[in-house]
């Protein structure tokens, strides 16, 4: 019974290493994925719809954008949006879709434009921090594992 309380418990901190990488890679790819709906909001901006509901609408249903949540549930009267990002990142966010629609068009593609310039750097940011702490996770927690087995026994 020792042994199998020790098994688990190293599955546990293994898991919890993993999990901490996952979340470091969910940042990543939530970043990209907004970068790319910056891309696809400008060019439906230039083109063809000035209407920002039927762009968030279309948005909803692309596949590029699968990790984006909050435009499934998006409500223009209380905008509030939450992702795994930074809170400086959710809050230019924020700040993106309380003041697109409210001006020309040259002003929403500067605005987008400038927004997605900083989200490329929070990107690059995001992309370094996992790079450099990922494997770092994982081996604490399968050291950190192999510490608990050897005090346990």
């Amino acid at each position: 019974m020792k042994y199998l309380g020790i098994i688990l418990l190293n599955l546990s901190w293994i898991a919890a290493g993993f999990s901490n990488a996952y979340r470091l890679k969910r940042k990543c790819i939530v970043s990209n994925e907004i970068v790319e709906m910056c891309n696809l909001i400008a060019i439906e901006l230039e083109f063809s719809v000035n209407e920002t509901g039927k762009i968030i609408k279309r948005l909803c249903s692309e596949p590029s954008l699968s990790h984006l949540d909050f435009l499934n549930s998006f409500d223009f009267e209380n905008i509030h949006i939450k992702t795994e990002l930074d809170d400086e990142d959710n809050e230019r966010l924020n700040f993106l879709f309380k003041n697109i629609g409210k001006t020309d068009i040259s002003s929403m593609l500067n605005l987008i434009e400038s927004f997605k310039q900083n989200m490329i750097i929070s990107k690059k940011k995001y992309e370094n921090y996992y790079k450099n702490h990922s494997r770092l996770y994982i081996a604490f927690g399968i050291f950190g594992s192999l510490a608990v087995t050897l005090v346990l026994i």
